[in-house]
């Protein structure tokens, strides 16, 4: 009886590892799916870390304000080819084609007659002596000086709004870890004071305190996270990518002092090389070139003229009917020149009109060179105070940690009650945001330092993207 069983026995075996078999080999193919699709969607750009110079690069791509300031100066680079053209040959060829019907009346008879005429020209006109002509061009050439100038501070303000809003979102992030930290450390000493309480060890109080802190630590959370979303949505605005990790400082970073480290050198810098300054220089010989032009109002001109004029027609005479071909062709060159005598006392007022804006410019010169040794030495004098100030943070973080430590200690004896615990790690939190944002006002003031000395470029954002690891 067994015997006949056992066959059906083992079929039933062999049909459930038959299943189980197919059960693995998709629960395998869902994880291998599955991997894969995480594989897709992280990107190594997700994975690493993005760095102060490579969100340099891609706000140079990305960024409206800056492809507006590099189309502008292509704009303003093409008024010198404008000018220059103005004192190159200037070639026309015209065509002008009629038809014409005429009566004529002679000896008594009345002729009627048609034509069809046909006129072809071809005019060159050559600038020889309009010195008006030729200050425009050099003025063209300042203009362009003045556009690279402009298109430079394009740059500057790029690189300081890049590093403000990529320091202000790791300040946000560090603001919000400090939070959470002082979160845990309130929630440890929240589970404490109720175990405490319950044992009678601690009154009820210190669990109250605990309790209020961390509700109000809870709430500092919240702000904090939606700030740290706002200082996201501003560097993706500049960059135009999704940002998510980003380099950071270390504790241990040490900010070197400016170099010169005196502020008289930085201001004689500013004087020498701020872009305003050089612009407002470059301004001045602009307006020295409009007072030229309108003295020049009183010089004569002379230009070179060439021309070759084809006339070709057909007449037709109507009572007849027979046509009558008249060709002229004519070439004429010639010289012509204009002299000024008199235009109503406008020139003279032109001279008098420039001479002041001259004047004026003059005086926005000293004006940018005033303001640019000011502003250097303010901006110097804020990297001096930046950088003081991290020093004494140094020093206060290492006596708040070395607090923290002795009020635990103390807690666990019952020499110190929780508050005192929570204070302390509260203090530390602090001080340690504090100095991080300390040491990121410090790169962000020597950057302005560098600006108003004119020496903020790419290389500025190397040596700060040095010191920041993944």
């Amino acid at each position: 009886m067994t015997q006949p069983d056992q066959p059906v026995l083992i079929r039933h075996t062999s049909g459930f590892k038959y299943l189980l078999l197919s059960a693995l080999l998709v629960l395998l193919i869902i994880v291998v799916a599955s991997h894969s699709a995480r594989a897709q969607t992280h990107t190594p750009q997700n994975e690493t870390p993005q760095n102060l110079l490579a969100l340099y690069g891609l706000a140079k791509q990305n960024d409206p304000a800056f492809r507006a300031a590099a189309s502008q100066l292509q704009a303003d680079l093409e008024t010198e080819n404008q000018a220059f053209s103005a004192l190159l040959p200037n070639i026309n060829l015209g065509a002008r084609i009629e038809k014409q019907d005429n009566t004529y009346d002679a000896f008594g008879m009345s002729i009627d007659a048609s034509r069809n005429p046909g006129t072809y020209s071809l005019v060159l006109n050559q600038v020889l002596f309009r010195p008006q002509a030729w200050e425009t061009y050099k003025q063209s050439q300042l203009s362009g000086e003045v556009a690279k100038l402009s298109f430079q501070q394009a740059e500057q303000d790029l690189v300081l709004r890049l590093t403000r809003a990529y320091f202000d979102l790791l300040t946000a992030q560090d603001d919000l870890a400090s939070i959470r930290d002082q979160k845990v450390a309130i929630t440890e000493q929240l589970a404490l004071a109720k175990a405490n309480f319950e044992v009678g060890s601690a009154t009820v109080t210190d669990q109250q305190e605990a309790q209020a802190r961390f509700d109000l630590t809870v709430a500092q959370e919240l702000a904090a996270q939606n700030q740290l979303a706002q200082r996201k949505l501003q560097l993706e605005t500049i960059v135009g990518i999704p940002v998510d990790k980003l380099a950071t400082l270390t504790p241990t970073t040490q900010l070197s002092a400016p170099t010169p480290n005196t502020a008289e050198a930085w201001a004689q810098q500013a004087r020498n090389n701020n872009l305003t300054a050089q612009q407002a220089r470059l301004a001045k010989l602009i307006a020295k070139g409009e007072s030229n032009k309108a003295r020049y109002g009183h010089l004569p001109t002379l230009d070179l003229t060439a021309q070759m004029v084809e006339t070709e027609q057909q007449i037709f005479d109507g009572n007849s009917g027979r046509p009558f071909d008249l060709g002229v062709d004519s070439t004429t060159i010639g010289l012509v020149m204009n002299i000024p005598i008199f235009s109503g006392g406008g020139t003279q007022s032109q001279v008098r009109q420039q001479a002041a804006l001259l004047e004026k410019a003059t005086n926005n010169v000293e004006l940018a060179s005033r303001n640019a040794t000011q502003a250097a030495k303010s901006a110097f004098l804020g990297v001096q105070t930046s950088l003081a100030q991290v020093k004494a943070l140094e020093t206060a973080l290492a006596s708040s940690e070395l607090a923290l430590q002795s009020n635990k200690t103390a807690y666990e004896v019952g020499i110190r009650i929780n508050v005192d615990v929570l204070n302390a790690q509260q203090q530390f939190n602090a001080t340690q945001r504090d100095l991080s944002k300390a040491k990121y006002t410090s790169l962000i003031n020597m950057l302005e330092l560098q600006a108003v000395a004119g020496q903020l470029n790419a290389e500025s954002v190397q040596q700060i993207n040095q010191l920041l690891v993944h």
